[in-house]
C-alpha cells in the first residue's frame, strides 16, 4: 500500500513536460542527462560489477538499480543509480535489482 501511495505522489508531481520514465525519449531529457553526469562524476567510469573501464574497450552505462519500467518513480532518484559496463548492464536487464555499489 505504501508503494502505491508513493507512486501516486510521484505521478501527481511528475513534470508533465517529461516523457514517461520507461520510454526511450526519457534518456534524452536534460533532467536525465544531468543526473547521469552527476553519477559518473561521483562514481567514476569503472563498472561496479566487474571493474572494467573504457580503457578496457567497454562502453560504460549509468544503470537504474530498480528498473524504470517497474519503478518509474525512482527514475530520477540518484540513490537508484550505479555504473555498469554495457555487458553487465545488458546481462542484468530489467528483471534484476542487484545493487553493485
Amino acid at each position: 500500500m505504501l508503494d502505491f501511495i508513493r507512486c501516486l505522489k510521484f505521478w501527481w508531481s511528475y513534470p508533465r513536460h517529461l516523457p514517461h520514465p520507461a520510454s526511450p525519449e526519457f534518456l534524452r531529457t536534460y533532467e536525465w542527462q544531468r543526473l547521469r553526469y552527476q553519477a559518473l562524476k561521483k562514481y567514476g567510469g569503472r563498472c561496479m560489477a566487474c571493474g572494467r573501464t573504457a580503457k578496457h574497450g567497454v562502453v560504460i552505462h549509468v544503470d537504474h538499480i530498480k528498473p524504470r519500467k517497474t519503478q518509474p518513480h525512482l527514475a530520477l532518484n540518484f540513490d537508484n543509480l550505479q555504473i555498469l559496463c554495457e555487458d553487465d548492464n545488458h546481462g542484468k536487464a530489467n528483471w534484476d535489482s542487484t545493487d553493485w555499489r
